[in-house]
């Protein structure tokens, strides 16, 4: 059951979020993205990195993060919803039931889409004006990801709306292992590594208390292209949480804090 600690993180983290997102500049190139930085409070987010759950508490990932070995993951999920918050010891759990309160908030996700609303203006064919009152609904989920792990360039499904990808490093040694946004190379064949196929455009910083954003495009028009080369051989673990704003509700993430204060509504 939430208590007062949990509701008070959820105040102070909404408030930050907003503010940080509110500072961040949008670009449109090769597709409209945001990155932010210092999104949660400096001493809170320590208490974030020493409330990491247990590794033996997350689950694998799709078959396809499996490493050289065979039945080795290479990337590993912890969902924060209602159910695995409950599992956690209660003040790591009041921790990250705020955290995930604040993230699954209507107005972060307001604040969100009106930051990427040229893409988002694109996708749905509505005026600017109405981009922030879109339906969305995140799913915020904890991962590990470890050497070996790869994901070619991808647009994501379009059951996402927004993807935002928040990094979670102690420090700055793992500063080049960030995600990178990339298009395809012209005159490219469909054969080959996918190396040869796609070119970088750019590569977001694996910093402390950062993260990115971008709107999912997934047309013959228009593409989300985003991936991220093979983990080297001694890169540590990437801890990330991806906060991802889908087209339909899923139970579980919402109403984190019922018996505490009324989540804000939707507009």
């Amino acid at each position: 059951m939430a208590n007062g600690i949990a509701a008070s993180i959820y105040e102070r983290v909404l408030g930050h979020l907003l503010q940080r997102i509110a500072v961040a500049k949008a670009e449109t190139h090769p597709f409209t993205h945001v990155y932010f930085e210092n999104l949660f409070p400096t001493d809170l987010y320590a208490r974030m990195l020493d409330a990491l759950p247990e590794p033996s508490l997350y689950s694998a990932a799709a078959e396809r993060h499996y490493g050289d070995a065979v039945g080795s993951s290479v990337r590993w999920m912890y969902g924060l919803s209602r159910d695995g918050l409950s599992k956690l010891p209660s003040a790591i759990g009041d921790l990250w039931r705020g955290i995930a309160a604040a993230l699954a908030d209507q107005e972060v996700k307001r604040a969100v889409f009106a930051k990427l609303a040229p893409d988002l203006v694109y996708r749905y064919g509505v005026p600017a004006a109405a981009v922030p009152n879109l339906a969305g609904y995140s799913r915020p989920t904890l991962y590990r990801e470890v050497d070996g792990f790869e994901i070619p360039p991808h647009p994501d499904t379009r059951k996402k709306i927004v993807t935002m990808h928040l990094y979670f490093p102690g420090d700055f040694s793992q500063v080049d292992l960030g995600t990178a946004l990339y298009r395809r190379r012209s005159l490219a064949l469909p054969l080959g590594s996918w190396q040869r196929r796609f070119e970088k455009v750019k590569q977001f910083e694996f910093r402390p208390n950062s993260g990115y954003a971008f709107v999912v495009n997934n047309t013959l028009a228009k593409r989300s292209w985003h991936g991220r080369e093979r983990l080297p051989e001694g890169a540590g673990v990437r801890n990330t949480l991806l906060n991802t704003f889908y087209a339909e509700e899923r139970d579980g993430f919402s109403g984190y804090l019922a018996d505490d204060v009324p989540l804000r509504p939707a507009a």
